[in-house]
């Protein structure tokens, strides 16, 4: 586990170092609440980890993923090649209605 936490350490140390460019990093969603992967995240990440209140860590998850749906209902570009590294922009994600 702890090979694990210092592979995922580095590994979020690297894409922050190359996004952040000298800035802060909002933390969110459940690595907020891991003390240790955040205590190691510091030792590699020179950018400031900022970790808001609770409310704020557990609402934008909810939120982004609701707007990522509202992306994909209206059949609108929802995943960013600059993002995940994919070739092309693309709309993603499944539709499922209940029948009634």
């Amino acid at each position: 586990m702890r090979t694990f936490v210092e592979h995922v350490a580095i590994q979020i140390a690297r894409v922050v170092e190359r996004k952040a460019a000298g800035g802060g990093v909002l933390v969110t969603g459940g690595g907020a609440y891991n003390s240790f992967l955040l205590e190691r995240m510091n030792t590699y990440c020179l950018a400031d980890l900022v970790i808001p209140d609770r409310q704020t860590i557990e609402f934008k998850e909810a939120l982004i993923f609701a707007f990522l749906g509202v992306l994909r209902i209206n059949e609108e570009i929802n995943v960013l090649r600059s993002v995940t590294g994919a070739s092309r922009d693309s709309c993603s994600g499944t539709i499922h209605r209940p029948t009634i």
